[in-house]
C-alpha cells in the first residue's frame, strides 16, 4: 500500500492552539451523498481543521482519504458502530481496524469493543442518544463512553437545535452531576453527522490542543476542553 492510503496521524498545523472539527460524516463509502474529496473541501470551506472519518460499521477504505490530508488540515479515522440498541462513534482506531457491530444492550458484550477502542488510543462517543429511529435511541449506561455527542445535526437542517438535541443535552447534564460527585466525568461534543450536502461543520467541536495530530486532539476532547459551535 502507498503512503497515502491512509491519512497520517499528525498534520503540521499551528502548534498549541484553538482547532475545529467535526467527528461525525459519512461519504459514499458509507450512506452518504458525498465522496471524500467532497466532503474534504467542505470541511475546509466551512473553516474546520479536522474531520473524522466515521463509516457505518467499516473502516475508513484504504486510498479514499490519504491524499485529502494536508498540513492544516487532520483526518481522523473512525467508525459508527450502528447497533440495535443504539449507535456510537470509535474515534482514533487504528488503519483498517473495524469495531464489530453485532452487540446490544443486556448481552454483556460492549465493554469488550469499548475496550478495543481504548486498546488502539481512541474514544469512544455515545452518539445522537435519542435519534428519531428506533436504533438511534441509545440504551446503553454512558459507563465505560468518554464522550456524549449531545448536539447532533442530521436533523436539524430547518433550525439550529430540536427537542431530540434538548433530551441529549438533560440527560448528558444529569450524568455530569452524578459523575462530577464520583471523580469522574464525560466531555459533551457536537457533530453535524453529515450525509448529504450543506451539512458539514453544523455543528462542530473546537477543541484546544497542543498540536494538530489525532492523539492531541483525542487527549484535549477527553480532557474536555472544547466547545461547541454552530458555525465558524
Amino acid at each position: 500500500m502507498s503512503s497515502l492510503s491512509f491519512p497520517p496521524a499528525r498534520a503540521v498545523g499551528r502548534g498549541p492552539d484553538w482547532y475545529r472539527g467535526d467527528c461525525h460524516v459519512h461519504s459514499v463509502h458509507s450512506d452518504g451523498e458525498l465522496t471524500p474529496e467532497e466532503l474534504a473541501v467542505r470541511a475546509r470551506a466551512a473553516g474546520l481543521d479536522f474531520m473524522a472519518t466515521t463509516e457505518h460499521n467499516s473502516a475508513a477504505e484504504p486510498g479514499a482519504w490519504g491524499h485529502l490530508a494536508a498540513d492544516d488540515f487532520l483526518i481522523v479515522l473512525g467508525e459508527e458502530v450502528t447497533t440495535k440498541t443504539g449507535h456510537w462513534l470509535a474515534l482514533g482506531i487504528s488503519p483498517a481496524e473495524v469495531v464489530d457491530w453485532n452487540h446490544r444492550v443486556r448481552d454483556g458484550l460492549i465493554g469488550q469493543f469499548l475496550d478495543q477502542v481504548h486498546r488502539a488510543g481512541g474514544l469512544c462517543v455515545a452518539a445522537h442518544p435519542h435519534a428519531p429511529y428506533p436504533s438511534g435511541d441509545f440504551l446503553f449506561p454512558f459507563h465505560g463512553f468518554d464522550v456524549v455527542e449531545v448536539w447532533n445535526g442530521l436533523w436539524t437542517s430547518d433550525r439550529p437545535w430540536n427537542a431530540d438535541n434538548e433530551a441529549a443535552l438533560a440527560q448528558w447534564g444529569r450524568s455530569l452531576a452524578a459523575d462530577i460527585c464520583t471523580g469522574s466525568w464525560r466531555p459533551a461534543m457536537g457533530n453535524s453527522d453529515t450525509h448529504l450536502e450543506g451539512q458539514m461543520g453544523f455543528p462542530h467541536t473546537v477543541v484546544f490542543a497542543e498540536e494538530l495530530s489525532t492523539e492531541a486532539i483525542l487527549v484535549a476532547i477527553r480532557a474536555g476542553r472544547s466547545w461547541i459551535a454552530e458555525s465558524v
